[in-house]
C-alpha cells in the first residue's frame, strides 16, 4: 500500500484517495483502513518510508577535505536527497501543520540535514565564532527542501542547474573572505 502511494505520488496525484491507493494496491478498500487509520497516517509512514531509504545519500563528510570538493559533495547529496523525495515531501505539505506526527518527522529529518552541513562545514562556522549560528542559520535554509523545491517549481530550473546554484550559494557563505570583502 505504500509503495500504491509513492506511485500516485509520483504520477502527480497529490492527495490520493484511500480507494486510489487500495486499487493501484490490488486490495480492497477496508485492507487500508485495516493497516492505517487513515490516509494522512498513509501518507506519513510512506514519507518515512522515503526517507528511511534515501538516508544513506547523506554520507559523511570528511572535514580536512578541501571546501570546493566539501561543497560539490555537499550540494550532490542534496540534489539526490530532494529529487528522490520530492514528491511524497510535496503530497505531505497538506499534512505538516494539521498533523503533530507529520510535523515532528519533518522537523527531524530537518535537523539530520542541519548536522550533516554543521558536520561537513564545522570548520568554517568555527572561523566565525562571532555569528556562527547565524552562519548555520544561513547554510541550513539554503541547503533546505524549501529552497531546493523554488528552485525547481518557482524559478523552474533543472536538478544540474538548482545543484549549480546550491554550490555558488555554499560558496560564498563558506569561502574565506578578503580584508575587502568583509562586513
Amino acid at each position: 500500500m505504500l509503495e500504491a502511494l509513492l506511485a500516485l505520488v509520483e504520477e502527480g496525484e497529490l492527495r490520493p484517495t484511500a480507494q486510489e491507493v487500495a486499487s493501484r494496491a490490488g486490495v480492497a478498500l477496508r485492507t487500508v483502513y485495516h493497516h492505517f487509520e487513515d490516509v494522512e497516517a498513509l501518507r506519513r509512514m510512506a514519507l518515512n518510508l522515503q526517507l528511511t531509504r534515501h538516508r544513506e545519500i547523506l554520507q559523511s563528510v570528511d572535514p580536512k577535505a578541501d571546501l570546493d570538493e566539501r561543497i560539490r559533495l555537499v550540494a550532490r547529496q542534496f540534489r539526490k536527497l530532494f529529487e528522490a523525495v520530492t514528491p511524497i515531501r510535496r503530497a505531505t505539505l497538506f499534512d505538516e501543520h494539521s498533523s503533530p506526527e507529520m510535523a515532528e518527522g519533518l522537523r527531524s529529518s530537518r535537523l539530520v540535514r542541519r548536522n550533516h552541513v554543521a558536520q561537513a562545514f564545522a570548520a568554517e562556522i568555527a572561523r566565525r565564532s562571532s555569528d556562527g549560528r547565524v552562519a548555520l542559520d544561513a547554510l541550513d535554509t539554503s541547503t533546505s527542501w524549501q529552497s531546493w523545491h523554488y528552485m525547481r517549481t518557482s524559478l523552474e530550473r533543472s536538478a544540474g542547474a538548482a545543484e549549480k546554484i546550491l554550490i555558488l550559494t555554499l560558496h560564498d557563505l563558506l569561502a574565506p573572505r578578503t580584508a575587502k570583502s568583509k562586513r
